[in-house]
């Protein structure tokens, strides 16, 4: 097929895709540089393909001929370059440009007499101080900007290696040049491998087919990093160093271990030390990390103490009075612990009384005027925080005031204006984020942390485990369950099946309720039928709606698989297509397409630090991974053909209000009727239906427990006997090789006291 060259610019666009670059328009074209035009029956020169052209600039463009049985003769966009490129625009013509493409940009030019460096630096910081452009205007000046810069050398540079045109133009947004971009390819590829959405398997399989070798030492390095990932990802922060070596030789074919053994000893990113004669190796973002965690919680706990309370114990008599039954021995103990000591740590089981204790806590520092903030990871725990204390809890996230991506957190180096930071689900909590709310902390703010150890692990590595075995910090662990908890057949068989045990339950239980509150149900399905449980959790969710909202109700399984078939069904009941509610196909054109509606429970499922405040689209609303909400609207733009354009929504999210969303931004918002129990942790919601479908390597009773006390009120659990048997069979409790107990007792040597 002939390839043809031409210089023109955009005469008409005949569709614009919304999710993407892809066009159909007609050129105009000034000069043909290379082959013969060939136009269509109505004199028409048609271009399709992702392309960012701006109507009114003149571009050189090269397209290879297509005879369409259908549309006539075209091109398929190969690739442009301006006439007159960006990189080497005269300052009166930039700020043409800025003018042509949006009116935010003569903003931009009325506030800088030469806006090119801020462009070529990328500083939307600055952008975004301008009056009247906020976060979404700022990222589209900046995507423009670099739409127009002429990638024809990059296109061909990573084109040899297999990268499409669409991650081209994000590898080379990631270094802000061409020449940088093609410069690192050549040099080593794999540092790419940290570009988000990238990663090193995708790196790694281009740079192989295209000729490194699999001992290469930059490929080597690469996986190495790799592999520290990986095991962050599953909690644990170091290896031993004579593991990582065996694991290199087995993984790797004639790696040269020594030298990369070298290159690690040499390296600013690793860290080497000795423990009990054993070499052990870690990222030294890592180390450090739980280095500044031990510091900080060292500095808090021997601050001065200064909290005095007036008629205490008057108000724990009148809290034990109003409740109608006395704390605890163990529950006495935990509220003294945590109105005395600096920092705290309250773990416990489901149904030990956490949450009582910690209301004692809270209204005796309240009843004494001072400041407390109670936070936890998602926004379903920070809104149980809220009900069982009465004090408005936050996310996180929140407390910290993340206000854009750009700058961190508000109170990193700004403490909390409190006195009290109350840390709920801390077991969720992984080190980064954990380090970050201790460092806004100042001296003399008492920090309690509550959390359950027996549940599924944080996701990274997590702090509760080796701030309780330092033993550093002071804890209290209550093990007895309390009167109340012992009606609920929800806490008794939880608790049973967590220590591996099975309760007195069998398929004669199918379809009743069992324990005195009669809050834990069961249906049993034989093991070769267990398709069957979908439609048994439809039948349950569709009577559960009968008394509770939809926000009030969980459907819990073990896969996303699963998730997604039940959320369909589930959908169908809750929220209905109708005449009155506008909707969205996300996905159209793959096989994973789903519908969104207005009125649909929905869980967002990748962080995005670039969301905005539905109220103020000028300001920054992050949503992170977990986060649930209700879409309360949906507006939809359409083509001239009837395709739909553009679309925005509004979703109030759980703990976070509500947030404004457009095109692409839904593609990770999913249905959040079902959720995966990983997904759940932290949450408390009044009805729970668990799904458990055999599993070989997710079912385990860990698993089990955490669905289970997710449920306040009402839990349904769904399975057969030989899974629910082989589920309780099976722990999946690891080893997580964590630095910060070692750390918190080195750090407890040397650290200033407080002397009384």
């Amino acid at each position: 097929m002939a390839e043809i060259e031409i210089v023109g610019s955009i005469q008409r666009i005949r569709f614009a895709a919304n999710d993407s670059l892809f066009k159909i328009a007609t050129m105009r074209v000034s000069e043909v540089r290379e082959g013969n035009i060939v136009k269509n029956s109505f004199g028409d020169v048609v271009f399709k393909g992702e392309m960012s052209l701006i109507p009114q600039n003149e571009y050189i463009i090269r397209g290879e001929f297509i005879n369409d049985e259908k549309y006539g003769p075209q091109y398929q966009y190969i690739s442009s370059k301006r006439r007159d490129p960006i990189e080497g625009m005269s300052r009166e013509d930039f700020r043409q440009f800025l003018t042509d493409i949006s009116p935010k940009g003569v903003l931009v030019n009325a506030q800088f007499d030469d806006p090119r460096p801020i462009f070529q630096e990328h500083r939307v910081k600055e952008l975004m101080a301008i009056k009247g452009i906020g976060p979404v205007s700022a990222d589209k000046l900046i995507n423009a900007y670099e739409e127009q810069k002429d990638y024809s050398e990059a296109y061909v540079a990573f084109g040899k290696w297999g990268f499409n045109p669409n991650m081209t133009r994000k590898l080379v947004r990631h270094v802000h040049s061409v020449e940088g971009a093609i410069e690192l390819l050549n040099k080593d590829p794999y540092e790419f491998m940290d570009v988000p959405g990238v990663g090193f398997k995708t790196i790694d399989e281009k740079a192989l087919n295209f000729g490194i070798q699999s001992n290469d030492p930059r490929r080597v390095h690469a996986f190495v990093k790799d592999y520290f990932d990986k095991l962050a990802m599953d909690g644990s922060s170091w290896t031993k160093e004579i593991d990582l070596m065996k694991y290199l030789r087995q993984e790797v074919f004639d790696c040269d271990v020594e030298e990369t053994l070298q290159w690690i000893n040499d390296s600013d990113e690793f860290v080497a030390y000795e423990v009990d004669y054993v070499r052990r190796v870690a990222t030294k973002r890592l180390y450090n990390t739980e280095k500044s965690i031990a510091k900080n919680l060292l500095r808090l706990l021997h601050s001065e103490n200064k909290f005095e309370y007036k008629e205490r114990d008057k108000i724990i008599d009148r809290i034990q009075e109003e409740q109608g039954w006395k704390y605890s021995d163990e529950q006495t103990e935990a509220i003294n612990m945590m109105l005395d000591k600096n920092v705290s740590m309250l773990q416990g089981l489901a149904g030990t009384g956490k949450s009582t204790a910690l209301n004692a806590v809270i209204k005796v520092l309240q009843e004494n005027d001072y400041q407390v903030a109670t936070c936890a990871l998602s926004g379903k725990a920070a809104d149980n925080l809220t009900q069982l204390t009465g004090k408005r809890g936050q996310t996180i996230h929140r407390l910290l005031g993340i206000g854009d991506p750009f700058g961190g957190f508000e109170h990193e180096e700004n403490p909390l204006p409190v006195d009290v930071v109350i840390l709920d689900e801390v077991s969720m909590v992984n080190d980064s984020l954990f380090e970050a709310l201790v460092n806004a902390l100042g001296d003399g703010t008492k920090f309690i942390m509550v959390g359950d150890i027996a549940q599924l692990d944080s996701i990274g590595v997590g702090v509760m485990r080796d701030i309780i075995s330092s033993k550093i910090v002071p804890t209290v662990s209550l093990t007895k369950i309390h009167r109340q908890a012992q009606d609920s057949a929800i806490i008794t068989h939880s608790l049973q099946y967590r220590m591996g045990k099975m309760p007195e339950v069998s398929p004669k239980d199918s379809w009743t309720m069992l324990g005195n509150k009669n809050d834990l149900g069961y249906v049993f399905e034989d093991s070769a039928e267990e398709e069957k449980l979908n439609t048994d959790a439809y039948r349950i969710f569709a009577q559960a709606l009968n008394k509770y909202d939809v926000s009030n109700i969980q459907i819990l399984t073990q896969t996303v698989s699963g998730c997604t078939r039940i959320n369909d069904l589930a959908q169908t009941i809750a929220n209905p297509k109708s005449p009155t509610k506008n909707q969205y196909k996300v996905k159209a054109n793959s096989a994973d397409a789903y519908i969104l509606r207005e009125g649909d429970k929905v869980l967002n499922t990748s962080n995005n630090y670039r969301a905005t405040a539905a109220e103020n689209h000028q300001m920054y609303r992050p949503i992170f991974n977990g986060n649930t909400g209700i879409i309360e609207s949906i507006d939809l733009e359409f083509n001239s053909k009837g395709g739909i354009s553009h679309v925005e929504a509004i979703i109030d999210f759980d703990g976070v209000g509500k947030v404004f969303l457009r095109d692409k931004e839904l593609e990770t918002i999913q249905l959040g009727y079902a959720m995966t129990v990983h997904k759940s942790q932290g949450s408390t919601i009044p009805c729970v239906i668990v799904v458990l479908p055999f599993h070989y390597m997710l079912n385990n009773r860990e698993l089990l427990y955490t669905a289970l006390t997710r449920a306040s009120e009402l839990c349904f659990l769904l399975t057969s006997t030989k899974s629910l048997k082989s589920t309780v069979k099976k722990t999946g409790e690891t080893v997580h090789r964590s630095n910060l107990g070692l750390l918190l007792k080195r750090e407890e040597l040397i650290a200033p006291k407080n002397v009384e």
